[in-house]
């Protein structure tokens, strides 16, 4: 009789799937069968007697059997039959979870492959430098932190750090390697202007904003910049024995975020921040008005912080 494997529904599901195959096959199993579970015939002990059914010549057999939540039930009794080791193998993908499927007395008898452990907000930049490490590639502190706030998806992490990784080549993966490859052209723009005005890079600001004032209104950028600045505002009206209780209370704690604002402070000083965002909370209200300043009024805003910069 076969080894039965259960692949529950999470969004790392396919990669888990790809996983198994290959670790099997490595081990000299064939995929011999793969079909949606609504075709096959006999419910669960059609399956197991189809995963019996390979070729001649195959010695150890996969069978892969999707949605295998519409297969109702696992027959207690048929769990008898099944294997820890076996030369034939089927594997159950399933939609979601499988608690209502196999009955207790079974559940022993079946090899569960879950949901990886979600890994907390703080925890991400972590975690990525480790994963890199364990992919044999070298990921910078500060490229992780940014990957790891700019991405909600662990999945989507995993992808982008192997594609980063593909690129470099066994180089060191830097910020500047994730903003080329991990950022749409969009997205590239407004992550270097972002970037550009914490760092007074007025080269760099110039030549994003060719691109986004695309835009007929300077509001979403205008937000965006806010958003960006806010933690330097609360470190600059905070004192430094109250500044990391501010910061948690308002959710200002990520690391980029942090170090960006940080950086701004450096170049511009606390007051000019401070006239900065009162700036923006003005130009923000007048663009919902017919008082509005347009991009004439986001400019001159813009370029008088930068020109307050120490490094113009």
């Amino acid at each position: 009789m076969p080894r039965l494997i259960a692949i529950e529904g999470h969004e790392s599901q396919r990669r888990k799937l790809e996983e198994l195959l290959s670790g099997l096959e490595k081990k000299g199993y064939t995929l011999t069968g793969k079909f949606e579970a609504a075709s096959a015939q006999g419910g669960w002990p059609g399956v197991i007697a189809a995963s019996r059914s390979g070729g001649l010549f195959d010695d150890k057999r996969i069978t892969v059997v999707e949605s295998a939540e519409q297969l109702g039930s696992f027959p207690p009794p048929l769990g008898d039959f099944l294997e820890d080791e076996a030369d034939d193998v089927v594997v159950a993908v399933f939609g979601g979870d499988t608690k209502k499927v196999f009955a207790k007395e079974t559940l022993k008898k079946i090899s569960f492959i879950r949901s990886d452990a979600s890994v907390p907000p703080w925890g991400r930049r972590e975690w990525l430098v480790n994963l890199a490490r364990e992919k044999s590639c070298r990921l910078d502190g500060a490229a992780a932190a940014l990957l790891a706030e700019s991405l909600e998806s662990q999945e989507e992490l995993r992808s982008e750090l192997d594609k980063l990784a593909l690129f470099a080549a066994g180089e060191p993966i830097t910020v500047e390697t994730v903003k080329q490859l991990s950022f749409d052209e969009g997205g590239n723009a407004l992550l270097r202007f972002l970037d550009g005005v914490c760092q007074a890079r007025h080269k760099d600001v110039l030549n994003a904003l060719k691109y986004l004032q695309s835009d007929p209104s300077p509001l979403p950028l205008l937000t965006a910049l806010y958003n960006r600045l806010r933690p330097a505002l609360y470190i600059a009206c905070s004192s430094p024995r109250t500044e990391g209780k501010t910061l948690a209370a308002v959710g200002a704690t990520r690391e980029y975020a942090l170090r960006m604002a940080r950086t701004a402070l450096g170049h511009f000083g606390q007051e000019n921040i401070k006239h900065f965002m009162l700036n923006l909370i003005r130009l923000s209200y007048l663009e919902k008005t017919s008082l509005a300043e347009g991009w004439i009024g986001f400019e001159a805003a813009l370029w008088r912080l930068l020109g307050n910069s120490q490094n113009p």
